[in-house]
């Protein structure tokens, strides 16, 4: 038979009021109804172009009809529609959402059969179906009316699809292409601006098939977002398909978005690791596809507001906000906007999120979207995210139609986009409260080991590093010679051979007994590319030098082989250490016991130390700031210059026998010059601390377990929410009481409201004289698992304060920040600040934290999966600058027991100096020409969001100093005053200054 009509019923009155809002299968139904209409031998056959009616007002005469009614419409028809159209010789097909079967079942009664040559061209007369729905619904939608000569579209139409049938190519071409003009000129009259279509084709290691091939192959542009250590694994396990997508980049038809080497939990992390991660994986990007990446982008969240700055000074072009995983991303004001970083920098990106190209409710109301974006956008543009290969019959719709007209947008590559289109005017800036991240509850879901204490690991694991790395720095500038850490380096010094598990444990965090093996930047690129394309395993031991080692620790969030790793940055500080104690140049005087303390940080740290090296405490006097003889060992505390060391040796025996002081100790009590802390004898927790020009109490602390059903987390805002768990000391004892040192060790169990036991504690309470900050140890061993959600579920500290309108701020990347979210992360501190009274929680790498109410803090130490039961915190009062003391907590400093005479001309000294408390130096570097010490590169960071001028001060002159960018890149000149380079920082600036001598 053939047609004499070709109806779609639908569920609406006019197309004004489409019905766009269905979702699934419903959305599914209704676009395979519409488009299967379409096939040229149903349109050759009946003469004329598909139409449409009101599913409650279907026609009455449906002989000799092809009536398509998708599910949704099917509650609208008359009660005996359906069994009526079919015993009076209509083809009526319901409900079905596979659009080839709809068109099978079509094609079954038409008479004489569908050509093979009209079969050829069924999907461009598809496409051309989806493209005419969707200008009609952007032009009925946005402006209430049409304007297409629908009479000379339907003849276009109508004489394509005979010539289809007939197999006239050409014809069948030119017809098609006037038919796409014409609704291209009907989108035109409306919105005469360009729009753009941007694919995004996610990749993982399972997605490297052919269908990612024949993605390559294709024409019509697309990108690819992937990381640099996914394109190391194409290059060396697929070589082909590395060529395919190396010769689609170079023709300019393949984008790449992306630009870290592995995309690590950025919020958790310093500025120097996720610079690290976006050198390698530019390294690696250059290295297999021949230029790195312009365009960034990840799959996983991680976005701060750092980046804009970190990525214009790397050279790219322009930035993806958003991510395609959970978590919260905060939304542009327009499609493509100025993405401004905390530091005022600004980069072109694209802030709205991109649409699933595998929904099909994404390509009901794609036009009506894209009109959107022509009315409110500067620049139209709309992204569709999926993986490789067609993910719908209406995306492979789309791709077609771009092929003909640009009714719908075109479709460019990242580059293109970010160079070709205007530029963006609207500026956007966000804060990194609104960034709130998935990752604890991502890892508990994935069944990961430690997802809180593999981040403690990292920052104690990379401090070591970056120690040792500044160690290295200031001996090659010392000497003038280029310093290598050789293997025989570790053996010629005593100190630094035995590298116990006590060593590793201290730089690595502590481990559970049942724990399983599971750009600081390069010098160069060239570096970059090295310890990005070849495993940390091919290289020998000996040549595992700090950068090295800074790159092995970020390239992944937690090494299968985490023990040798941790063992070689053991070795490599200490290594590092001994050559720096032997540049020192030594006096002429008679050797003896002597401790060197080194301070690789550009801040003073006042230390407590406790050695065994000398046989009589040091005399008190600077840098000495107390010292006592205790159980065999000599309590110290001193105070190391920035980047500079102190030489403690022994005293005399007159120093020995001086009158004792009174101890830090006083029943419950820890105190010294500055802080008093009380221990609760009922619960074994601090309950108060207090500073003496403040009696008011600052904080409290306990243990907690929670454990919240679904029905009570709509609680976790209240204060008044019911306690789940009760604190109970068995014993509080003073383990340590001198004039230098205080100590209180409590012992009990955590108990449920019922007294049943939960788990035992023992909580150690250390405060050393002249220190802000009380130190707090705890180790838990739960009886009762941590199972669920791990934001509800934990055990874990809470602090409580008196102020309910106290302001919290929080460590974020390295600098202060606000912190108003109800849970968020900061490894380094959060600051109560109290009407200007500052209390600090320093968490000592532990990231995770939640608001109890408007007066307390909840920082989760067991979750599900976490196997570590040791974990160190401390609480300061009124710190000048808590990331200072938030660092030394993670890295304490250096330590070098030997039989030398004292340095000379003094025991103590630095090399550099920076003059603002709010600036810290993140990295150094020697430049080294011919091996030797021509100058140096540091990096340095303003952390608390003022404008300042840093004066670095340096052992020697330099002869010149500029400011580059990182990729060396001049970017202006940095005078030089006597000594000192002055560095002009605007607020969270974070700059790289290269200075020559």
């Amino acid at each position: 038979m053939n047609y004499q009509q070709l109806i779609v019923l639908l569920p609406c009155h006019s197309l004004e009021d489409f019905p766009l809002h269905h979702t699934g299968d419903d959305a599914q139904g209704l676009l395979a109804a519409w488009t299967a209409l379409w096939h040229p031998a149903l349109i050759a056959a009946c003469g004329k172009m598909p139409g449409w009616q009101r599913a409650d007002v279907p026609p009455e005469n449906v002989a000799d009809k092809l009536i398509v009614v998708p599910g949704v419409a099917v509650a609208q028809l008359p009660a005996d529609y359906l069994d009526r159209a079919q015993s009076e010789a209509a083809c009526l097909v319901s409900s079905e959402l596979d659009r080839q079967r709809i068109i099978e079942a079509a094609l079954s009664r038409l008479e004489p059969p569908a050509t093979p040559d009209a079969e050829t061209w069924a999907g461009d007369f598809l496409a051309l179906g989806y493209c005419f729905l969707q200008i009609e619904l952007l032009a009925r939608k946005l402006r209430y009316s049409s304007n297409l000569d629908e009479i000379h579209f339907q003849n276009q139409v109508v004489a394509a699809a005979v010539a289809a049938v007939a197999g006239q190519a050409d014809e069948v071409v030119a017809r098609l292409a006037a038919s796409f003009d014409l609704l291209a000129s009907q989108r035109d009259y409306y919105y005469p601006s360009e729009a753009f279509l941007l694919d995004m084709t996610m990749l993982t290691p399972a997605t490297l098939d052919d269908k990612l091939r024949r993605q390559l192959d294709d024409p019509v542009a697309s990108n690819l977002l992937v990381s640099g250590e996914l394109l190391h694994q194409i290059a060396r396990d697929q070589p082909d398909l590395m060529q395919a997508l190396r010769q689609a980049v170079q023709d300019g038809r393949t984008g790449l978005i992306g630009g870290e080497y592995h995309p690590r939990r950025s919020a958790l992390v310093s500025a120097e690791t996720l610079l690290s991660q976006f050198r390698l994986g530019g390294a690696q990007c250059h290295a297999v596809v021949g230029r790195a990446f312009q365009a960034f982008g990840r799959q996983r969240f991680g976005l701060t507001p750092i980046m804009p700055q970190i990525l214009t000074k790397l050279g790219f072009d322009g930035a993806l906000h958003a991510t395609f995983e959970a978590g919260d991303v905060p939304e542009g004001s327009q499609g493509k906007v100025r993405w401004e970083g905390c530091d005022g920098t600004t980069i072109t990106a694209i802030a709205r999120p991109p649409l699933d190209a595998a929904k099909p409710q994404t390509f009901v109301n794609l036009g009506v979207k894209l009109g959107e974006s022509l009315d409110a956008d500067q620049v139209a543009t709309i992204c569709l995210a999926h993986w490789p290969g067609s993910p719908s019959p209406w995306y492979e719709d789309l791709r077609r139609i771009v092929k003909y007209c640009a009714a719908l947008g075109k479709f460019v590559t990242i580059e293109e986009y970010f160079r070709g289109t205007d530029y963006a005017t609207h500026q956007d800036r966000f804060r990194y409260d609104q960034y709130r991240s998935p990752y604890l509850s991502q890892a508990v879901a994935r069944g990961e080991p430690d997802p809180i204490s593999s981040v403690v690991r990292h920052w104690r694991r990379r401090a070591a590093a970056e120690a040792a790395q500044a160690l290295v720095t200031l001996t090659t500038l010392a000497t003038g010679s280029e310093v290598r850490l050789a293997e025989d380096d570790v053996a010629q010094d005593p100190s630094a051979r035995n590298v116990s598990a006590r060593d590793v444990s201290e730089q690595s965090g502590p481990r559970p007994d049942n724990a399983t093996q599971d750009n600081t930047a390069p010098n160069s690129s060239a570096h970059a590319a090295r310890i990005a394309t070849e495993p940390s395993s091919a290289r020998p031991a000996a040549l595992r030098e700090p950068a090295d080692l800074l790159d092995e620790i970020d390239l992944v969030d937690e090494p299968a082989d985490a023990a040798d790793l941790d063992a070689a940055v053991a070795a490599a500080r200490q290594a590092a250490l001994a050559r720096f104690a032997a540049a020192l140049p030594r006096s002429d005087a008679a050797a003896g016991a002597g401790c060197l303390v080194v301070n690789p940080h550009s801040f003073v740290c006042r230390a407590g130390l406790e050695i065994e090296a000398l046989d009589a405490p040091p005399t008190i006097a600077r840098p000495v700031y107390a010292a006592t003889a205790a159980a065999g060992k000599t309590q110290l505390v001193v105070d190391v210059p920035p980047l500079g060391f102190v030489w403690v040796a022994a005293g005399s025996p007159g120093d020995a026998a001086r009158k004792a002081g009174p101890t830090l100790v006083e029943d419950h009590r820890l105190r010294n010059e500055f802080i008093e802390a009380q221990i609760d004898s009922q619960t074994g927790g601090l309950r108060a601390v207090r500073e003496y020009n403040g009696r008011h109490n600052r904080l409290g602390q306990q243990l907690v377990f929670r454990a919240a059903s679904d029905t009570r987390r709509k609680k976790d805002t209240a204060d008044d929410e019911p306690p789940t768990s009760i604190m109970v000391a068995d014993s509080v004892r003073v383990t340590v009481a001198t004039e230098t040192l205080g100590e209180i060790t409590t012992r009990g169990r955590l108990t449920d409201l019922r007294g049943r036991p939960l788990a035992a504690f023992q909580q150690t309470f250390r405060l050393w004289r002249g220190a802000r900050v009380l130190l707090i140890d705890v180790e838990l061993t739960p009886e009762q698992p941590c199972t669920g959600d791990p934001w509800n579920n934990y055990y874990g500290v809470r602090v409580a304060w008196a102020n309910d309108t106290a302001e919290l701020h929080r460590a974020a990347n390295l600098m202060r920040q606000p912190a108003n979210a109800r849970r968020f992360e900061s490894p380094l501190f959060i600051e109560i600040d109290d009407q200007g009274s500052r209390a600090t929680i320093l968490t000592g790498g532990l990231p995770f934290h939640r608001r109890h109410g408007s007066r307390m803090l909840d920082t989760p130490l067991i979750v599900s999966g976490e196997r570590c039961r040791h974990f160190r915190l401390g609480i300061g009062i009124d710190l000048k600058n808590p990331l200072h003391e938030a660092l030394h907590l993670i890295s304490p400093l250096p330590t070098l027991p030997q039989i030398a005479s004292a340095p000379t001309p003094s025991p103590t000294s630095w090399l550099f100096h920076v003059d603002a408390r709010n600036v810290i130096a993140t990295h150094w570097e020697p430049i080294i020409e011919a091996a030797r010490a021509v100058g140096f590169r540091a990096r340095l960071l303003e952390t608390q969001g003022r404008q300042v001028t840093a004066r670095l001060q340096c052992f020697r002159t330099p002869g010149s100093a500029r400011k580059v960018n990182f990729q060396d890149g001049f970017l202006a000149e940095c005078p030089i005053e006597n000594d000192a380079i002055p560095v002009r920082l605007t607020a969270y600036e974070w700059a790289q200054v290269e200075a020559r001598w």
